[in-house]
């Protein structure tokens, strides 16, 4: 059992400094770091694309639309690991433009409201404001986003890290104290 115990602790050791490392580096290049997942997810889909060709090409029965199918994914492979960037802002543009609409459908609520005549008809131009705004941020600044984004989750990671050491140093100062007692416990 304690040799189980030392396998653990130093098992999320060295996982708590990998988390610290990649946060400090998601902290430090966080452009660097995306473009780095965008191109491995880029490298992944080519691969994919590509394994579905040579499994279409090498079976008896081609299947033309699985070769198209590969084909196309291999091109949209080729196009994310060029421009890394593009699919990675992506997601704030999508989320900006879910805003936008619920904005807009937020401020055609408030003119419902105001026709009939709700107290205080101005808090929900407010609110629609306010969405249609953070969505036109949010597609105006979308790698800024997700830059700001990925430094957060360095911070995030940086933390875990360090906390899981900070708890494993504990269970071994605990269980070194726990082993001396036992050892004079015996003795007596």
């Amino acid at each position: 059992m304690k040799e189980k115990i030392k396998s653990l602790r130093l098992n999320i050791t060295i996982s708590a400094l990998i988390s610290v490392i990649i946060g400090v580096l998601l902290l430090i290049y966080p452009t660097e770091s995306l473009n780095t997942i965008g191109r491995v997810i880029g490298a992944i889909v080519v691969l994919s694309g590509i394994f579905i060709i040579i499994g279409q090409i090498l079976e008896f029965g081609l299947n033309a639309m699985s070769i198209v199918v590969g084909g196309v994914l291999a091109i949209v492979g080729i196009w994310i690991f060029s421009s890394p960037a593009a699919i990675v802002s992506i997601i704030p543009i999508a989320i900006g433009v879910v805003l936008v609409a619920h904005g807009l459908q937020d401020l055609g609520l408030a003119i419902e409201a105001t026709k009939f005549h709700a107290p205080s008809p101005w808090v929900p131009y407010v609110f629609a404001v306010v969405n249609i705004g953070l969505g036109a941020l949010c597609v105006a600044g979308a790698f800024n986003i997700v830059t700001i984004a990925t430094r957060i989750i360095g911070v995030m990671l940086v933390y875990d890290g360090i906390s899981d050491m900070v708890i494993v140093r504990k269970v071994r100062k605990a269980s070194a104290v726990v082993d001396s007692y036992i050892t004079r416990e015996e003795d007596i």
